[in-house]
Protein backbone atom coordinates (compact mmCIF):
# COMPACT_ATOMS: atom_id res chain seq x y z
CA UNK A 1 0.00 0.00 0.00
CA UNK A 2 1.27 1.42 2.46
CA UNK A 3 -1.46 2.83 4.66
CA UNK A 4 0.22 3.08 8.05
CA UNK A 5 3.56 4.79 8.63
CA UNK A 6 6.15 5.52 11.31
CA UNK A 7 7.76 8.97 11.25
CA UNK A 8 9.71 9.84 14.38
CA UNK A 9 13.15 11.10 13.31
CA UNK A 10 13.95 13.19 10.23
CA UNK A 11 17.43 14.44 11.20
CA UNK A 12 19.32 12.22 8.73
CA UNK A 13 16.92 13.06 5.92
CA UNK A 14 17.23 16.81 6.50
CA UNK A 15 21.00 16.49 6.45
CA UNK A 16 20.92 14.58 3.14
CA UNK A 17 18.41 17.02 1.63
CA UNK A 18 19.74 20.27 3.12
CA UNK A 19 20.63 21.74 -0.27
CA UNK A 20 17.03 21.20 -1.42
CA UNK A 21 15.21 22.50 1.67
CA UNK A 22 14.67 26.25 1.26
CA UNK A 23 12.12 26.67 4.02
CA UNK A 24 11.94 24.24 6.97
CA UNK A 25 8.42 24.78 8.25
CA UNK A 26 8.56 21.70 10.49
CA UNK A 27 11.70 22.36 12.52
CA UNK A 28 11.36 19.77 15.31
CA UNK A 29 9.38 16.74 14.17
CA UNK A 30 6.35 15.54 16.11
CA UNK A 31 7.06 11.78 16.38
CA UNK A 32 4.38 9.41 15.15
CA UNK A 33 4.89 5.66 15.46
CA UNK A 34 1.57 4.63 13.92
CA UNK A 35 0.40 7.28 11.48
CA UNK A 36 -2.79 6.59 9.47
CA UNK A 37 -4.23 8.49 6.49
CA UNK A 38 -5.65 12.04 6.99
CA UNK A 39 -3.11 12.94 9.67
CA UNK A 40 -0.22 15.38 9.03
CA UNK A 41 2.77 13.87 7.26
CA UNK A 42 6.06 15.67 6.48
CA UNK A 43 6.99 16.21 2.84
CA UNK A 44 9.62 18.14 0.91
CA UNK A 45 7.85 19.81 -2.01
CA UNK A 46 9.52 20.75 -5.27
CA UNK A 47 9.10 24.42 -4.34
CA UNK A 48 11.63 23.93 -1.52
CA UNK A 49 9.13 23.91 1.34
CA UNK A 50 9.51 21.16 3.93
CA UNK A 51 6.20 21.09 5.76
CA UNK A 52 3.38 19.02 7.18
CA UNK A 53 0.86 17.87 4.58
CA UNK A 54 -2.42 15.99 4.61
CA UNK A 55 -1.73 12.25 4.18
CA UNK A 56 -4.27 11.62 1.46
CA UNK A 57 -4.14 13.27 -1.93
CA UNK A 58 -6.92 15.49 -3.18
CA UNK A 59 -6.59 17.37 -6.48
CA UNK A 60 -7.49 21.06 -6.38
CA UNK A 61 -10.65 20.41 -8.37
CA UNK A 62 -12.02 17.64 -6.11
CA UNK A 63 -15.57 18.32 -4.93
CA UNK A 64 -15.11 16.64 -1.55
CA UNK A 65 -12.81 14.36 0.42
CA UNK A 66 -14.51 11.19 -0.78
CA UNK A 67 -12.12 11.14 -3.74
CA UNK A 68 -9.02 11.00 -1.51
CA UNK A 69 -6.16 8.69 -2.53
CA UNK A 70 -3.25 7.74 -0.27
CA UNK A 71 -1.38 5.94 -3.08
CA UNK A 72 -0.80 6.43 -6.80
CA UNK A 73 0.38 3.55 -9.00
CA UNK A 74 3.64 4.32 -10.81
CA UNK A 75 2.54 2.26 -13.81
CA UNK A 76 -0.46 4.47 -14.58
CA UNK A 77 0.20 7.78 -12.82
CA UNK A 78 0.67 9.71 -16.07
CA UNK A 79 -2.52 8.29 -17.58
CA UNK A 80 -4.83 9.14 -14.67
CA UNK A 81 -6.42 12.59 -14.81
CA UNK A 82 -6.41 12.70 -11.01
CA UNK A 83 -2.62 12.45 -10.79
CA UNK A 84 -1.30 13.55 -14.19
CA UNK A 85 -0.68 17.25 -13.54
CA UNK A 86 0.84 16.66 -10.12
CA UNK A 87 3.15 14.02 -11.57
CA UNK A 88 4.42 16.55 -14.09
CA UNK A 89 4.58 19.66 -11.93
CA UNK A 90 4.12 18.90 -8.21
CA UNK A 91 6.36 16.11 -6.99
CA UNK A 92 7.60 15.66 -3.43
CA UNK A 93 9.69 13.47 -1.15
CA UNK A 94 8.06 11.93 1.91
CA UNK A 95 10.62 10.83 4.52
CA UNK A 96 9.52 8.03 6.82
CA UNK A 97 11.34 5.74 9.23
CA UNK A 98 9.27 2.76 8.18
CA UNK A 99 5.84 1.46 7.30
CA UNK A 100 3.55 -1.41 8.22
CA UNK A 101 2.08 -4.24 6.19
CA UNK A 102 -0.10 -7.10 7.32
CA UNK A 103 0.37 -10.78 6.60
CA UNK A 104 -2.99 -12.50 6.21
CA UNK A 105 -3.24 -16.19 7.09
CA UNK A 106 -6.47 -18.02 7.89
CA UNK A 107 -8.25 -14.67 8.16
CA UNK A 108 -5.76 -13.50 10.81
CA UNK A 109 -3.78 -10.30 10.16
CA UNK A 110 -0.27 -10.09 11.57
CA UNK A 111 1.46 -6.68 11.38
CA UNK A 112 5.05 -6.34 10.15
CA UNK A 113 7.30 -3.30 10.30
CA UNK A 114 9.32 -2.51 7.17
CA UNK A 115 12.43 -0.32 7.31
CA UNK A 116 15.73 0.33 5.60
CA UNK A 117 18.29 -2.18 6.81
CA UNK A 118 21.09 0.42 6.86
CA UNK A 119 19.72 3.97 6.72
CA UNK A 120 17.64 5.80 9.31
CA UNK A 121 14.86 6.61 6.85
CA UNK A 122 13.15 5.75 3.57
CA UNK A 123 12.65 8.63 1.12
CA UNK A 124 9.37 7.94 -0.66
CA UNK A 125 8.42 9.41 -4.03
CA UNK A 126 5.19 11.36 -3.77
CA UNK A 127 2.95 13.92 -5.44
CA UNK A 128 1.12 16.89 -3.99
CA UNK A 129 -1.59 19.42 -4.69
CA UNK A 130 -3.45 22.19 -2.90
CA UNK A 131 -7.06 21.58 -1.92
CA UNK A 132 -9.48 24.03 -0.35
CA UNK A 133 -10.75 22.45 2.87
CA UNK A 134 -14.23 23.83 3.54
CA UNK A 135 -14.17 22.73 7.18
CA UNK A 136 -10.90 24.54 7.84
CA UNK A 137 -11.78 27.39 5.44
CA UNK A 138 -8.28 27.31 4.01
CA UNK A 139 -6.09 25.63 1.41
CA UNK A 140 -4.17 22.56 2.54
CA UNK A 141 -1.35 20.66 0.86
CA UNK A 142 -2.32 17.04 0.23
CA UNK A 143 0.01 14.19 -0.69
CA UNK A 144 0.01 10.62 -2.00
CA UNK A 145 2.75 7.99 -2.01
CA UNK A 146 3.70 6.46 -5.34
CA UNK A 147 3.79 2.65 -5.36
CA UNK A 148 5.25 -0.12 -7.49
CA UNK A 149 5.43 -3.92 -7.38
CA UNK A 150 6.86 -5.28 -4.15
CA UNK A 151 10.28 -6.92 -4.08
CA UNK A 152 10.52 -10.63 -3.38
CA UNK A 153 11.05 -10.24 0.35
CA UNK A 154 8.06 -7.95 0.94
CA UNK A 155 6.01 -9.73 -1.72
CA UNK A 156 5.48 -12.64 0.69
CA UNK A 157 3.30 -10.27 2.72
CA UNK A 158 1.96 -7.72 0.23
CA UNK A 159 2.14 -7.32 -3.54
CA UNK A 160 2.81 -3.54 -3.56
CA UNK A 161 5.37 -1.25 -1.96
CA UNK A 162 6.30 2.45 -2.08
CA UNK A 163 8.81 3.78 -4.59
CA UNK A 164 11.96 4.53 -2.55
CA UNK A 165 14.40 7.18 -3.78
CA UNK A 166 18.18 7.07 -3.39
CA UNK A 167 19.86 10.26 -2.16
CA UNK A 168 21.34 10.89 -5.64
CA UNK A 169 17.84 10.87 -7.10
CA UNK A 170 16.35 13.52 -4.80
CA UNK A 171 17.04 16.48 -7.09
CA UNK A 172 16.08 14.73 -10.37
CA UNK A 173 12.81 13.57 -8.83
CA UNK A 174 11.90 17.02 -7.58
CA UNK A 175 13.08 19.15 -10.49
CA UNK A 176 13.62 17.19 -13.70
CA UNK A 177 11.30 18.02 -16.61
CA UNK A 178 12.41 14.95 -18.55
CA UNK A 179 9.62 12.41 -18.13
CA UNK A 180 11.85 9.59 -19.31
CA UNK A 181 14.34 10.41 -16.56
CA UNK A 182 11.58 10.68 -13.98
CA UNK A 183 10.09 7.33 -14.98
CA UNK A 184 13.52 5.73 -14.67
CA UNK A 185 13.38 6.43 -10.93
CA UNK A 186 10.46 4.05 -10.46
CA UNK A 187 12.66 1.18 -9.35
CA UNK A 188 11.77 -1.67 -7.02
CA UNK A 189 13.81 -1.35 -3.83
CA UNK A 190 16.02 -4.42 -3.54
CA UNK A 191 15.60 -7.21 -0.98
CA UNK A 192 19.04 -6.54 0.48
CA UNK A 193 18.09 -3.00 1.48
CA UNK A 194 14.91 -3.80 3.39
CA UNK A 195 14.33 -5.30 6.81
CA UNK A 196 10.94 -6.51 7.99
CA UNK A 197 9.83 -8.16 11.18
CA UNK A 198 6.68 -8.93 13.14
CA UNK A 199 5.44 -6.32 15.61
CA UNK A 200 2.71 -6.02 18.22
CA UNK A 201 -0.95 -6.25 17.20
CA UNK A 202 -1.39 -2.93 19.02
CA UNK A 203 -0.48 -1.41 15.65
CA UNK A 204 -3.95 -2.46 14.51
CA UNK A 205 -5.38 0.22 16.80
CA UNK A 206 -5.33 3.49 14.89
CA UNK A 207 -5.10 5.59 18.04
CA UNK A 208 -2.19 3.60 19.51
CA UNK A 209 0.94 5.71 19.10
CA UNK A 210 3.77 4.33 21.22
CA UNK A 211 7.39 3.50 20.46
CA UNK A 212 6.56 -0.15 21.14
CA UNK A 213 4.79 -0.19 17.75
CA UNK A 214 8.12 -0.60 15.97
CA UNK A 215 9.68 -3.08 18.41
CA UNK A 216 10.39 -6.55 17.10
CA UNK A 217 8.48 -9.48 18.57
CA UNK A 218 10.90 -12.24 19.55
CA UNK A 219 9.18 -15.58 19.19
CA UNK A 220 10.20 -18.45 21.44
CA UNK A 221 10.83 -21.61 19.47
CA UNK A 222 9.09 -24.85 20.48
CA UNK A 223 11.26 -26.64 23.02
CA UNK A 224 13.29 -23.53 23.81
CA UNK A 225 13.97 -23.20 27.53
CA UNK A 226 13.58 -19.94 29.42
CA UNK A 227 14.67 -18.83 32.87
CA UNK A 228 11.07 -18.14 33.88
Amino acid sequence: MPGRLAIFDDISFKEDAKSLIKNDMIQKLNPRYNLPPTLPIPALLNNGNYLYTHFGYLPSWAKDKKSMNINARSESIFEKQTFRDSFRFRRCIIPINGFYEWKIEDKEKTPYFVKDIKNEYLALAGIWDEYFDIELNMKIVTTAIITCDANEKLGKIHHRMPVVLEKKDFAPWLYSKNLKEINSLFNIYSNEKLELYEVSSNVNKVLFNEKSCIEKIEKIQVGQQTLF
